[in-house]
């Protein structure tokens, strides 16, 4: 599948899945059609998206900026494993969702993945309480692909993994933890593809009885 790249002014990222490794996965429009659109285009998109998430700070963010600039191919090479790992994991979760299991070696594509960065605990104390927090090495693509990785595994062996589901639209291909209270969430988001089906129904029915 040829992702097609979006160069129109950037907006937001979207973080609607209740999964920071499905909100990274969510990072291609229609990603169940025949022209995905990609919006990590460039090295900076990847940085953004890590800031947007708050994975980084403002002035992490510029520090990898500046980074990319000077090492091109090394940033390009982050990018090529972040699309990477993201389409092993939209075809592991698309495996689930249909209810088929996932291909080996997508498999052992996040598994090299999660040797390569390693979680790093860090305890700190919070009053009388203590919190663990994962802390990534300070290598770049540690620090920009570690959590996502790190979310993938944690989502996989939990319980949430039978809510995930990916949206009833043919094209949208975008996944999302139900977490409704009767597991009947079917669209990424109503204002998206929910609202763009109501608006569908409406016209089929109209059109029926114009008939």
């Amino acid at each position: 599948m040829v992702i097609k790249e979006m160069h129109e002014k950037p907006n937001r990222f979207s973080f609607i899945a209740g999964a920071l490794c499905l909100d990274f996965v969510n990072t291609v429009n229609s990603h169940a059609s025949e022209r995905p659109g990609e919006k990590l285009c460039v090295f900076a998109d990847l940085v953004r998206w890590n800031q947007e998430a708050k994975l980084i700070d403002k002035g992490e963010a510029l520090e990898f900026l500046a980074y990319s600039e000077g090492n091109s191919n090394s940033a390009t090479k982050i990018l090529q494993e972040a699309r990477g790992l993201r389409e092993a994991l939209f075809r592991i979760f698309q495996a689930l969702d249909r209810r088929n299991t996932p291909a080996a070696h997508d498999l052992a594509a996040l598994n090299e993945t999660l040797r390569a960065f390693p979680i790093r605990l860090e305890l700190r104390s919070e009053g009388r309480d203590f919190a663990c927090e994962h802390k990534s090495a300070k290598t770049n693509n540690d620090r920009l692909l570690a959590p996502i990785a790190w979310s993938a595994a944690d989502l996989l062996a939990s319980d949430r993994v039978h809510h995930v589901r990916q949206c009833a639209d043919a094209e949208c291909g975008w996944f999302f933890v139900d977490t409704t209270k009767n597991h009947s969430r079917r669209w990424c988001a109503m204002s998206d593809c929910g609202s763009h089906a109501k608006a569908k129904r409406y016209y089929q029915r109209k059109k029926k009885i114009n008939r």
